[in-house]
């Protein structure tokens, strides 16, 4: 019995052990490649709500162990911000559907690092960070960037087909005759178009419907309207205008200032003078004769 006692913890770590590696075993590389995809959308869902959260609330942190879907739908820590509870909630909601865009029809290293870009391009993605400065926004879809290049290292292309198959499969393909359109031209089935176009399944606020103008890459130059061109005029009158004060208004009113400072100086000299003139002369002299 002491013996079995002894014995015990060994047989419980082999009863942990073993059924692990033989899950892994059996576990296809295209179960593992969409498990490691859904991991990595909670990880990016979860960094951007974590940097909006941050910069919202100056006094608050998001905290860590809200990377999963549920755990996010819970939290409701917003202080005196119900409008950026509900947008979070939205969001959460939404996100949650970026897990379906990979895992039907290709599965190979392309298309898991194609779908998982798309997320930051998407047009929820874009108007739920729209609250950061740019240069916030640019440094979080840098991060976000990096986290899909680490998931991409990880990734199983075990399965992948071969360069020379894929250049064999596009050569194989026949061309098109009159009246048939080619497989380029026929339209995208819904299955399809839903990667690129998600629509979300609650409403958000409505600025996501009025004045969005869609996604922009961060290297294309935003196009400037009369509001920018009015307010650069504006700057730079403002800086004519204090270039005009310094070279010409100051000089002159410091002229006039010691010019009256001059004048107060004559003036004070000639009253102390007067003063001074005004005096009676001693007569004692005089008066010590006489006696």
């Amino acid at each position: 019995m002491f013996r079995f006692r002894q014995l015990f913890p060994l047989f419980l770590l082999v009863w942990l052990v073993i059924p692990g590696q033989l899950r892994s075993q059996t576990e296809t590389p295209a179960a593992a490649n969409k498990r490691l995809f859904d991991r990595t959308v909670d990880e990016l869902n979860f960094r951007t709500m974590e940097t909006v959260y941050d910069k919202s609330f100056a006094r608050g942190k998001f905290p860590s162990s809200l990377r999963t879907t549920k755990a996010r739908r819970e939290f409701d820590n917003f202080p005196g911000r119900p409008d950026l509870e509900k947008l979070f909630q939205n969001y959460n909601s939404v996100s949650e559907r970026f897990k379906s865009r990979f895992g039907q029809g290709r599965t190979d290293l392309v298309e898991f690092e194609k779908q998982l870009n798309t997320i930051l391009v998407d047009k929820n993605f874009e108007f739920f960070i729209r609250v950061l400065p740019r240069d916030e926004r640019i440094s979080i879809i840098r991060s976000l960037q990096r986290a899909i290049k680490q998931a991409t290292a990880q990734f199983n292309a075990s399965q992948d087909p071969a360069p020379e198959e894929l250049a064999a499969d596009g050569a194989a393909v026949p061309p098109a005759v009159d009246g048939e359109l080619p497989a380029s031209a026929v339209p995208r089935t819904p299955a399809s178009t839903e990667d690129l176009q998600p629509e979300p399944e609650v409403s958000l606020p409505t600025e996501t419907a009025i004045g969005y103008t869609g996604p922009r890459s961060l290297d294309v130059a935003p196009r400037h309207d009369w509001m920018d061109y009015l307010t650069l005029m504006l700057a730079g009158g403002s800086f004519l205008l204090m270039l005009y004060i310094i070279t010409s208004v100051l000089p002159d009113l410091r002229t006039r200032i010691d010019g009256l400072a001059e004048e107060q100086d004559q003036a004070l000299t000639k009253k102390r003078t007067r003063t001074r003139t005004a005096l009676p002369e001693d007569r004692y002299e005089d008066e010590e004769e006489t006696t």
